[in-house]
């Protein structure tokens, strides 16, 4: 078989050409630090690149989440344990009241603090998040939740919704309970159900009209217990969340280890290979060379 010229030409062409992307690729593998820069590099690695890429997005978008419903959690926890002091000083005052030893005088001047303390309660049942939104107002995070008009008539203004947040591929976890549940719904001994504000509001009257009744210290009790129920509620929650926070940290991490071993070069390898491939390409240019002084009419 007789070999033209040209062809010989070109067979040089293509071996140089080819040896020059070889070293062109591994130089670049060696400027980005990754063994896989195009889907043409490894199609099967870059294809799990991919999957490893959105598993660490969507992991890390839990975390973000985690940490969201955290805060949102440490702040009812705070706000319930400031009521139920509230709700302690309001039940000493309760008991001092209902002392035979004190008068009309007295008792309404207990009043007015049981009034602030009713106030402080309100101002609690009515905080914000630190995005704005109303901790207690369910779904209804941008209205009010608790309203008195008339004076002495508490409304509820939010609903009964409990926004689930996904910390994990299959775990939801409630950030916040409606204030319906925890100031509106509080067992009243009998079967029913009676706020916190309208127990605070009775107590208040009955001691400025000097007529003291130990069911409001009673009831009192009852809602302390209520809130204490929903604090141990929050704080169950608030370690659900950490559990699942170390649970995703560590996927990051296997995910990160899979990624590197998937991804990253091996630079003493690159390093050697670039070197063979050097030598390579200065010998098909060598005979590039060689082969063009090969040529019959070099010899005319």
């Amino acid at each position: 078989m007789r070999i033209g010229t040209l062809q010989m030409f070109r067979q040089g062409i293509n071996s140089m050409l080819e040896q020059q992307t070889k070293l062109f690729e591994t130089q670049n593998q060696l400027s980005t630090g990754k063994r896989i820069n195009s889907p043409s590099d490894d199609p099967t690695g870059a294809a799990q690149l991919v999957g490893l890429s959105e598993s660490t997005k969507l992991t890390a978008q839990y975390q973000d989440n985690i940490l969201a419903a955290r805060t949102r959690l440490e702040l009812e926890e705070t706000a319930l344990g400031s009521a139920g002091e509230s709700l302690q000083r309001v039940r000493e005052l309760a008991i001092q009241a209902l002392n035979d030893t004190n008068g009309a005088s007295d008792r309404t001047a207990i009043a007015v603090e049981i009034r602030q303390l009713a106030d402080e309660v309100m101002g609690l049942a009515n905080r914000k998040d630190g995005s704005g939104q109303f901790m207690f107002a369910g779904f209804q995070v941008l209205t009010t939740p608790f309203s008195e008009a008339p004076p002495g008539t508490f409304n509820y203004n939010g609903d009964q919704g409990q926004r689930q947040i996904q910390i994990g591929p299959a775990r939801q976890i409630a950030d916040g309970d409606s204030g319906q549940a925890v100031f509106m719904d509080i067992p009243d001994g009998g079967g029913g159900f009676e706020s916190i504000f309208a127990t605070l509001e009775t107590l208040a009257s009955d001691l400025e009209a000097n007529t003291p009744n130990g069911a409001s210290l009673d009831q009192i009790d009852r809602a302390m217990d209520q809130f204490l129920g929903f604090r141990a509620s929050t704080g169950a929650r608030l370690n659900a969340l950490d559990n699942q926070e170390k649970i995703n940290g560590a996927l990051l991490v296997q995910l990160e280890k899979t990624r590197s071993v998937v991804e990253d070069l091996d630079y003493a390898e690159a390093a050697s290979r670039l070197s063979r491939e050097s030598v390579t390409l200065q010998a098909a240019q060598q005979a590039f060379v060689k082969v063009q002084g090969l040529n019959l009419f070099n010899y005319i």
